[in-house]
């Protein structure tokens, strides 16, 4: 009987005392840090509640979750992993192991945990997004498979209808592209994503009158890009509306955006209008930006190398050639040494050292005046 009783009180005092020390979670506080998004202090609210080895679903979830939303991923992941064990079919649990590994650049396993998903779930619109996100191939044959199944799924996700248009664009399929933006744009009229999308695929195929309606409403939403106005240019001079061709495209010179396609694309509008006086500047224009500012450099290295295997007249060549593209005060110096030293032609070599001359600034460098005129008076000796 004695015995009996001191067991009976121990009892009572292991639970009295196991209920006075383990916590209790506080839903409105772990809600409070979720809804505020201080996920690291739900976090370590979580742990300093639960045991570090429990095996308590509900508890793994909460704790996966909350060091996921706080960034801590290894830690995350190691609850998710827990998980996973246990359910290795949970969606959940596969959708969030995938969304660690992507952010911690393990594109392979979180691929594997997407093909995962689909073995369950054949249908799962996400996931073909994500796969072919994660597929880095430009024109993947994966990637494109992926898309299609997904659009086929949800035929008016804006992300998918442009990824997939941007893969057919590429490809010439035309139809195709046009085929599966028409519902999208019907659901969301005024996406400006998909609508810059429609701009070239009707310039492609050849509907100019659509692509202008497209560019114009562009405009009306504020859209004056670069890529608007080009497009909506190049579409007006295809229907051979100079006029407007040429606003647009001054419109984008404005901007001080110069190149050699926008030059003679503003040339060709003036030349459409029979202004021939001021298409003449912006064909100059269009020749400079076409030559590389580095071609006089190439010719000279290319001399240089003729020089190296005796070649001295070829080497004079393209000297002179590189003359043509810049007035380069080195190229000249050159072509006069080797009709010095290497053709004997003194009469040649004094009319390149005096045009070298003029290249010489007098205050920056008046010894190297001296020695080049010294060179020309023992010459015309």
């Amino acid at each position: 009987m004695k015995r009996a009783l001191l067991i009976f009180f121990a009892v009572i005092f292991f639970q009295i005392t196991y209920g006075q020390t383990k916590a209790v979670l506080d839903n409105e506080k772990l809600l409070e840090y979720y809804q505020t998004q201080k996920y690291i202090e739900a976090a370590q609210y979580l742990q300093s509640i639960y045991a570090e080895d429990t095996q308590d679903e509900k508890e793994i979830s909460q704790l996966a979750y909350a060091n996921m939303m706080a960034g801590k991923l290894p830690e995350a992941e190691k609850n998710y992993l827990k998980l996973y064990e246990k359910q290795p079919q949970n969606l959940p649990t596969l959708f969030s192991l995938a969304r660690i590994n992507i952010r911690r650049g393990n594109d392979e396993k979180a691929k594997a945990y997407y093909l995962d998903i689909l073995k369950i779930d054949s249908t799962n619109f996400t996931v073909y997004k994500q796969l072919a996100s994660l597929d880095k191939g430009e024109m993947s044959k994966a990637k494109i498979d992926y898309l299609q199944k997904a659009n086929a799924i949800n035929p008016i996700d804006p992300d998918v209808v442009f990824d997939l248009c941007e893969l057919y664009f590429k490809l010439n399929l035309f139809d195709k592209a046009s085929n599966i933006l028409q519902p999208a744009l019907t659901a969301d009229s005024t996406n400006l994503q998909l609508l810059k999308m429609k701009m070239p695929i009707s310039m492609a195929s050849k509907k100019y009158d659509e692509a202008i309606q497209t560019g114009e409403k562009l405009l009306s939403y504020g859209d004056s890009s670069t890529f608007v106005l080009n497009n909506l240019g190049k579409s007006y001079f295809f229907i051979l509306d100079y006029k407007n061709a040429l606003k647009n495209f001054l419109t984008i010179e404005s901007k001080s955006m110069d190149s050699e396609t926008l030059f003679y694309s503003i040339a060709l509008s003036y030349r459409g209008l029979k202004d021939y006086k001021n298409a003449i500047p912006y064909l100059e224009k269009a020749i400079q930006e076409g030559i590389s500012t580095k071609i006089a450099s190439y010719y000279g290295l290319l001399g240089d190398s003729f020089e190296g295997v005796s070649k001295n007249t070829e080497a004079n060549v393209a000297y002179k050639k590189g003359l043509q593209f810049e007035n380069n005060g080195s190229l000249l110096y050159n072509i006069a040494l080797v009709y010095e030293t290497k053709l004997s032609d003194k009469k040649s070599a004094i009319d390149y050292y005096e045009q070298y001359l003029k290249t010489i600034d007098p205050k920056e460098q008046p010894k190297l005046i001296g020695f080049i005129k010294n060179k020309i008076t023992e010459l015309k000796r």
